[in-house]
């Protein structure tokens, strides 16, 4: 039992040391962090991270100042709550803040970091903007949307008016989120890959195509898994071990999305051999048109992330 209690100290001295000098002492730019609340080897300040956030993160604030830093496991972080500070970190220090931090789960779903919303700073993303700026959002190709908008819309209000007359008092219950859920994403749909041929005939009450339910149940899918918090971002070792099998049904729906979005491209590229294409491309159809001159810079991956990223837009604020 002794030589137990004292392999067990020197264990606990070990994890101690090697916090100080890997993650203190060791990695220099700690010593210009701003103060914080003292850490526990290996979780850093993990424990401290409680429902609410904004409560927990105002009773550190008070404690430790209106910036101050926190150990999220093997991350580092730096909370600012003052509205002076936040100003100079978004104005004179912006490009400094600018990357984004590569947490594995949304890497997983990011094609690796190469989506616009998710690309650090840099050339790659620079390229990322340039791109949406002048050949997807011009005003011109915007401009292109305002017929499609508008025959959706009118589309929807035949639709609740068809509701209407067919119930007995001559008026019906509309769910309007779901009904502007469904213009927004059959308009952005249409405007991505052409999906109006596609319209279901089982079910009378909606005006989306196949493609977009689709999208949205694969969607439906990943945002959960991605919009909490994931313990093995912070702390790696637990990436291998997947005991809810979280990462193991993320890379089923990114596989199920990414053959879906493979189909797209694919029936745009076949439209395009066709000829079957005016001035109201779809935004597949712009971008396979530049890969033919610029095939280095647009390449299948990248236009693939452009419109993983384009459509989710439209599913994620609902």
């Amino acid at each position: 039992m002794d030589n137990a209690y004292i392999i067990a100290i020197l264990s606990v001295a070990i994890l101690f040391l090697l916090h100080y000098y890997l993650l203190g002492r060791g990695n220099g730019g700690a010593a210009r962090l701003p103060p914080g609340p003292p850490a526990v080897p290996i979780l850093g300040h993990l424990h401290l991270v409680k429902k609410p956030m904004h409560a927990t993160m105002s009773r550190l604030a008070e404690r430790y100042g209106p910036v101050f830093s926190l150990r999220l496991g093997s991350r580092r972080a730096v909370v600012v709550s003052s509205p002076g500070c936040a100003r100079e970190c978004f104005t004179e220090h912006d490009v400094t803040f600018a990357n984004r931090p590569r947490f594995e789960s949304q890497l997983l779903v990011s094609f690796n970091g190469a989506a616009l919303a998710t690309a650090s700073y840099g050339a790659h993303w620079r390229n990322l903007r340039r791109i949406v700026a002048v050949q997807l959002l011009s005003a011109h190709r915007v401009g292109l949307m305002s017929g499609l908008i508008a025959g959706e819309v009118r589309a929807m209000v035949r639709r609740m008016y068809r509701a209407a007359a067919a119930s007995p008092a001559g008026a019906a219950r509309i769910q309007l989120k779901r009904r502007l859920f469904e213009v927004s994403l059959s308009v952005l749909m249409e405007t991505i890959a052409h999906t109006k041929a596609t319209r279901p005939e089982t079910d009378p009450d909606t005006d989306m195509s196949v493609e977009a339910q689709e999208f949205k149940q694969v969607v439906d899918e990943i945002i959960p898994h991605i919009g909490a918090a994931n313990l093995w971002d912070y702390l790696p070792a637990l990436r291998w071990f997947d005991v809810f099998g979280v990462r193991r049904k993320i890379l089923a729906a990114v596989s199920r999305r990414d053959a879906f979005l493979r189909r797209l491209i694919d029936a745009e590229r076949r439209r395009l051999d066709d000829g079957d294409e005016g001035e109201k491309k779809s935004m597949i159809a712009v971008l396979l048109t530049l890969q033919k001159t610029e095939p280095e810079v647009y390449t299948d991956n990248m236009i693939t992330a452009l419109t993983a990223v384009s459509s989710s837009s439209a599913v994620l604020p609902f």
